[in-house]
């Protein structure tokens, strides 16, 4: 079983990975929108979708340090992180269209929801590890 420890560390270490997907994130929202003139609720989930590659290496690496096989882990990572830009999406839309939010704001709050319901389900299911048959809790 994992103690607090290691799951407030497992938490920080999520922060840093987040932070840098999160920078991915803004600077296409930001470029796309203002640059290229992009509706800002399509560009907001293009740089979500940039940002997919970068947060799960370091995720998977860094963050909990998985042994997990990538076939089954990116699998699970992709349809955790798909709910996880539908919910953006929503959020994100509802902030800024009916709130009226300014949307790198909106954007920065609606980040915070979702990275901490995805720290949750891929803390419990697409990295955790899975017992093996030796017991050593290793397999995906």
């Amino acid at each position: 079983m994992t103690d607090r420890n290691d799951t407030a560390a497992q938490f920080v270490r999520y922060g840093i990975a987040g932070g840098s997907a999160l920078g991915v994130h803004l600077l296409v929202l930001w470029g796309l929108h203002h640059g290229f003139g992009v509706d800002k609720v399509l560009a907001s989930a293009i740089g979500f979708l940039c940002a997919i590659p970068v947060n799960y290496w370091l995720q998977h690496r860094f963050v909990f340090r998985s042994r997990s096989d990538h076939r089954i882990a990116a699998t699970r990572y992709v349809a955790t992180t798909m709910a996880g830009l539908a919910l953006n999406t929503v959020l994100f839309a509802a902030a800024t269209l009916v709130l009226a939010i300014p949307y790198l704001l909106a954007q920065v709050a609606v980040t915070v929801l979702v990275f901490i319901a995805n720290f949750l389900v891929n803390r419990a299911f697409t990295f955790a590890a899975r017992p093996t048959p030796d017991g050593n809790g290793a397999g995906a």
